[in-house]
């Protein structure tokens, strides 16, 4: 902490940083040289001197729970030394950490949902309830700030939820009473409620609210809807089990997370069966002398294992004249140098990325080959390698392969779900080839057409895409399989 306001600094003779404004800094133990934009806001350099003469480096001032979220909290913090500071000092600054995250959260939430009320992130009617100021600020915003499409569109979706619908909640999260998990409790158990009830509810629930952590705020808040509003309560579980998804999210290492939203009772069954070949693989294991799995582990086995056993069984009943069933494929790239033991480059697993050389050649062992042949510089697929299928369907699989993802900044859900989009319209004159075509999901492919988006294609693959603000972001080509150029020279 600054133990003095802002100061002139004495004659550039004794003026270690040259005649600029100082202060001292008793953490250093020296002067340090202050920058003319801390200087702009008088109420700062009020604030620095109050906190400068209230308290010493690494301890926190006597009032700090009384300090409201916001500017002056996060000073306190800034100054804040945990290396020096106490056991209690310590908890204190978690606290107030707590409560000013809440506050910036508060804030983001302000400006997204003033963004998305923009009339420029207005997309035109389309008829389709995806086409909405919400997916079209998420892009800009995802685009800008490095996260994906859904990441931001669940940013951007609560935010504009808070602000219109969940006023008073938004106001105590941006006061710091409340964190984000506790807003999002209130919105995600309130959001699809009628109004009359959702008021009377987060009126009852929030004086209680700073007090309750997540979980017992959830059970209180379910408690008051089975009071207040029964038959409302049961037709929203009807409408729950609408909204019921299984998503995979690659991990790191290899891995995957498996993440489902069922009916309770489904997914309870769903629990005891998992339990119950876990129990089998146990007894079996022992048996014929294996080593032993933990219970997380023999479970997970029996999750892949019914996976597998769906996909042998529909390859199985094909193989044997049963009812015809779309084909199933998971695709893998993998280098000949790699495939024939060369070398240890690791394989590419559609939908997930890298993975390790020895998995790649155990699934590409078992699997049906296609040839992809690429730029061994740029890595970018030149030819599919198929003949068979007639032009048009050849191209849409060539895009498709070269494309892996929508094309759109922060997107990726898999180009073999997506459209086939020309970036210059046919009927402006732009051509049906690979040059002009990627692919878009189809979100994004009624956005580029019903909102403010253009793009561009450069010859090497980026695309170039202008947003509704006049923001310009780009999309690197994906790159097919692991590089076989040898690493350059040190």
């Amino acid at each position: 902490m600054f133990e003095e306001a802002l100061l002139t600094a004495p004659s550039p003779g004794d003026d270690p940083v040259a005649g600029r404004p100082v202060a001292w800094h008793p953490g250093l133990g020296d002067w340090v040289a202050v920058e003319p934009c801390d200087l702009v806001d008088p109420r700062l350099e009020a604030m620095l001197d109050r906190l400068a003469r209230e308290y010493a480096a690494g301890v926190l001032p006597v009032d700090v729970d009384e300090l409201p979220a916001g500017p002056e909290l996060a000073v306190a913090l800034a100054a804040f030394d945990p290396t020096v500071a106490g056991g209690p000092d310590l908890v204190q600054a978690a606290a107030g950490l707590e409560r000013l995250e809440a506050w910036v959260a508060g804030r983001k939430a302000a400006v997204h949902a003033a963004l998305a009320s923009r009339p420029e992130m207005r997309p035109d009617h389309s008829g389709y309830r995806s086409v909405n100021p919400v997916t079209n600020t998420a892009v800009e915003i995802a685009a800008r700030c490095q996260m994906t499409t859904r990441q931001a569109e669940n940013q951007v979706g609560h935010a504009v939820q808070l602000v219109e619908d969940f006023p008073a909640t938004h106001a105590a999260l941006s006061a710091g009473v409340i964190d984000l998990r506790r807003a999002r409790v209130i919105t995600d158990e309130l959001g699809g409620q009628d109004a009359g009830v959702r008021v009377r509810v987060e009126a009852g629930v929030l004086p209680k609210a700073p007090f309750l952590d997540s979980v017992a705020l959830r059970k209180l808040i379910k408690q008051l809807l089975h009071e207040l509003a029964p038959v409302e309560t049961a037709q929203r579980h009807e409408a729950a089990r609408d909204r019921r998804f299984v998503a995979v999210t690659p991990a790191s290492d290899g891995m995957a997370h498996v993440e489902a939203l069922l009916p309770a009772e489904d997914a309870t069954a769903f629990d005891t069966a998992l339990n119950a070949a876990a129990a089998d693989a146990k007894r079996s294991d022992a048996a014929a002398g294996l080593p032993a799995r933990s219970k997380d582990q023999r479970r997970a086995d029996a999750l892949a294992d019914l996976g597998w056993a769906f996909l042998t069984a529909r390859a199985d009943a094909a193989t044997d004249g049963g009812p015809a069933r779309r084909p199933i494929s998971v695709h893998v790239t993998v280098l000949f140098a790699t495939l024939a033991g060369l070398d240890d480059g690791p394989g590419e697993l559609d939908g997930y990325g890298p993975i390790p050389a020895n998995v790649a050649r155990v699934l590409a062992a078992e699997g049906v080959w296609s040839w992809l042949r690429t730029d061994p510089g740029s890595r970018q697929l030149l030819d599919l390698g198929r003949t068979k299928y007639r032009p048009t369907k050849a191209l849409a699989e060539f895009i498709t392969a070269r494309d892996r993802t929508c094309r759109m900044p922060g997107c990726h859900r898999p180009a073999r779900a997506a459209d086939i989009d020309h970036i210059v319209p046919f009927a402006a004159g732009g051509s049906t080839s690979p040059g002009n075509l990627h692919a878009l999901c189809q979100t994004h492919h009624l956005l580029k057409h019903h909102s403010k988006w253009t793009v561009t294609r450069a010859p090497d693959g980026t695309t170039r895409w202008t947003g509704p603000t006049g923001h310009r972001h780009q999309r690197p080509p994906e790159q097919i399989g692991p590089s076989s150029s040898d690493p350059p020279p040190c």
